[in-house]
């Protein structure tokens, strides 16, 4: 697997409500809610599993080894297991889902 964004939403706001259920129609349970109201909070993270990111709210910007690739709702974005990447909050925070 390879790093991979696309979007999973067609509609420009898109919104928490509609994450949910695109997830649940597709059978997709191992997820967390991760929050930050916190502009430009970095977090730190390494994938242990082949992992998905799903920004629902605000904007991010994931950076892996020399990579940023921006985020906003609707966006997704694909990492592989054993992949180690930063999370940059945009200036109002993010509301983003991590499955795996």
């Amino acid at each position: 697997m390879s790093t991979h964004k696309f979007r999973w939403s067609k509609v420009y706001e898109s919104s928490e409500e509609e994450l949910v259920t695109f997830l649940q129609n597709r059978n997709i349970v191992d997820v967390s809610r991760i929050a930050s109201s916190e502009p430009g909070e970095q977090m730190q993270q390494t994938a242990q599993l082949d992992s998905t990111v799903w920004c629902v709210e605000g904007s991010l910007v994931i950076r892996i080894k020399s990579a940023s690739i921006s985020l906003q709702p609707g966006d997704a974005i694909r990492i592989p297991a054993q992949t180690a990447y930063d999370l940059h909050a945009g200036i109002s925070g993010f509301v983003y889902y991590l499955s795996s």
